[in-house]
């Protein structure tokens, strides 16, 4: 049974685990990860991720193969698939308005006007790179709510697109956004690579200003 980490020590030692070791990932655990990794904030609350989730050795031995040959595909105890049908945010957006406003999140009589705002604004943006946001926050969440109930995660983002739709089925026009590796970790772990300096890649007001000064 994996232990519980503290959220500081999973910011700090998380590593993108290079083997897995097969060990079974109980259901209740995996349903957990999903619920904590679904909380996730999306605009308009529209949640536009989708996610996939695959076990079978059959399954993961077709994503392997639209992923460069990647063992850890197959070695994983589980894989998330992260993707996006481009209106599948349109599809729930009824039923998400109308949660909201049973909830109170919304005024009831305004529900209408909200949803509407929402369609309209989201229509004018670039669907892909929006898409792609929404799902990489509700990814990372998913990354570390299984870190923090003690699983090894690796994200991957090198596969064929178009591979992997046609490999599991997806829909033609979703985006495919990342894949989620959980298992338990097998050999060594990677070093630590560092990270470049606060005020290097952080800025103070100005982007000519560095942290810190």
């Amino acid at each position: 049974m994996a232990g519980t980490r503290p959220f500081e020590t999973v910011i700090r030692e998380r590593r993108a685990t290079p083997h897995f070791d097969g060990v079974p990932l109980p259901e209740a655990a995996l349903t957990s990860i999903l619920e904590h990794g679904l909380m996730a904030p999306s605009g308009y609350n529209l949640q536009p991720w989708r996610f996939l989730v695959l076990r079978s050795a059959e399954n993961k031995a077709k994503l392997r193969q639209a992923a460069f040959d990647q063992p850890k595909i197959t070695e994983a105890s589980a894989v998330i698939v992260a993707f996006a049908p481009r209106d599948g945010w349109k599809q729930t957006a009824d039923e998400v308005f109308s949660l909201s406003a049973a909830r109170g999140a919304i005024p009831a009589d305004k529900k209408d006007q909200a949803q509407a705002r929402a369609v309209q604004f989201v229509e004018k943006l670039d669907r892909a790179v929006w898409l792609n946001r929404h799902v990489m926050i509700a990814f990372t969440h998913l990354m570390l709510a299984a870190e923090a109930a003690g699983w090894d995660t690796a994200p991957m983002e090198g596969f064929d697109a178009a591979a992997v739709r046609a490999a599991l089925g997806l829909p033609s026009d979703c985006e495919v956004v990342a894949l989620l590796a959980i298992g338990r970790l097998k050999g060594p772990d990677k070093p630590d690579p560092g990270r470049l300096p606060l005020a290097q890649v952080v800025f103070n007001e100005t982007p000519n200003r560095p942290w810190g000064q």
